[in-house]
């Protein structure tokens, strides 16, 4: 078994808010090159302009390729090496077993059969099965943990927070411009528009796609998402595949839930990352209440096979609040497909936050990482006390001690000030208070 390998550079095409391809979505957190793909001048292939058979064989492609068969990590796989040498499954992980042990049709000697001494493969023996498609940063949200390139509604927070009106991406620096009505805006996000190039592609290579994962932005506000799914029902396909999505849940509409029905499952990492205030703060305009009632809704659909999971992303704005939210999940939720406790799946779907590093929980001081351990063990008493079978207490437990040792694997201190101060700038421009979130911090932003 190669320690290395990961599916995705063989079978997936990955596609940025921008459009730009890339190795996969973990690959944006610690090289300056964020996993793209590019020709041989250094630009990047382009979903919207670029041939997807092209950028399959890109330099950049080939090499992961040659890395992972010879079981030697990538410095773009830097995410998913540091989660595995601290105990948390990645997404490599993950895609291993999606793709090996669940469907048992693609590991690492099927990869080898297809793959050229230097690395490229024939796109037609290999055809994409996995669609990974961002569309754009349209988005009702401005979360903490993310930032313009993600989300338009940040924009104007970022202008306030930064004081310039510019910020850069993979394609190059993006300046925005206020329209007619006084609104920040820029066309850079805008690939997909009346794109006869994309969806001339997307009907060339969806024939043989088995799993999609559709992200934004928030995709299900999207009109060009609803016709993604009109054209995979038309075309005869959807009763063949399962469609991932990363939302928050916020607009679920009728039409979309029809459509829903049409496909082998709907999956959904719902992005909560707390309840009630704490989510609310992080996930600015939300509203815990409406959210959490289209999760119910969604699980009483007898129509739809949903697989649902909460993509927990946990940074210093949560990072108190994780046992509990875990404990909410078991004692108050009502919510049973998602992390169904009846499966493998654990009691919530956690994601380390890795960039940008004042956002990642290895910078916090010493202090405060052992008041961290300190809550945890208190929840880890509860949990031993209850009735709860053996396998959940054990993943409980074990869910918190990969989180403290990930926090204290590394010194990242020295981002603690930006970390104080985007919080403090962004509290004064929201009319938020972080110490209404996070009272452990009084004194560590009290001394600020």
């Amino acid at each position: 078994m190669s320690k290395t390998f990961c599916p995705m550079p063989w079978n997936s095409i990955n596609i940025r808010n921008n459009g730009d391809i890339r190795i996969c979505c973990n690959t944006n957190s610690y090289t300056k090159n964020r996993g793209i793909v590019r020709m041989e001048d250094g630009t990047p292939y382009n979903i919207g302009k670029h041939e997807i058979d092209n950028a399959r064989n890109g330099e950049l492609l080939k090499e992961v390729r040659l890395k992972m068969l010879n079981d030697e990590w990538h410095p773009e796989c830097e995410r998913c090496r540091q989660e595995e040498i601290n105990g948390i499954k990645s997404r490599r992980e993950h895609e291993v077993l999606e793709w090996g042990e669940y469907s048992g049709n693609f590991d690492v000697e099927a990869a080898r059969a297809v793959t050229n001494e230097d690395g490229s493969i024939d796109t037609n023996a290999q055809p994409i099965e996995f669609f990974d498609i961002r569309y754009g940063n349209f988005c009702n949200l401005k979360c903490r943990m993310c930032g313009p390139t993600e989300s338009h509604t940040w924009f104007n927070d970022y202008v306030k927070l930064h004081n310039r009106n510019q910020f850069n991406d993979t394609h190059g620096t993006v300046v925005l411009e206020k329209n007619e009505k006084g609104r920040w805006e820029t066309d850079s996000y805008n690939w997909f528009k009346q794109s006869n190039w994309f969806w001339n592609q997307f009907e060339k290579h969806t024939h043989n796609t088995k799993r999609m994962y559709i992200v934004g932005g928030e995709p299900l506000i999207i009109d060009e998402h609803l016709e993604l799914l009109e054209r995979l029902v038309a075309n005869g396909n959807s009763h063949n595949i399962e469609i991932e999505y990363n939302s928050n849940l916020t607009n679920v509409t009728k039409n979309i839930v029809k459509l829903w029905e049409k496909f082998k499952q709907i999956r959904i990492g719902a992005s909560i990352d707390g309840y009630g205030d704490v989510f609310n703060y992080q996930r600015t305009p939300a509203n815990w209440d409406k959210v959490y009632d289209n999760m119910v809704k969604l699980e009483a659909n007898q129509n739809i096979n949903l697989k649902g999971w909460f993509t927990y992303t946990v940074t210093p704005l949560n990072l108190f609040h994780l046992p509990e939210f875990m404990r909410w999940k078991l004692v108050d939720s009502g919510l049973t497909k998602f992390n169904p406790l009846s499966t493998a799946k654990p009691i919530v779907t956690y994601h380390m936050c890795h960039a940008p590093k004042h956002y990642n929980v290895k910078m916090l001081p010493a202090e405060y990482k052992q008041q961290v351990c300190n809550t945890f063990a208190e929840y880890k008493l509860w949990i031993q006390s209850t009735d709860y079978e053996q396998k959940i207490k054990t993943n409980f437990v074990d869910i918190l001690n990969k989180v403290e040792r990930f926090m204290n694997s590394e010194d990242y201190s020295e981002h603690l000030p930006t970390f104080i101060d985007t919080t403090l700038k962004l509290d004064k421009i929201r009319k938020q208070n972080i110490l209404d979130i996070v009272p452990q911090y009084k004194d560590l932003f009290y001394d600020w």
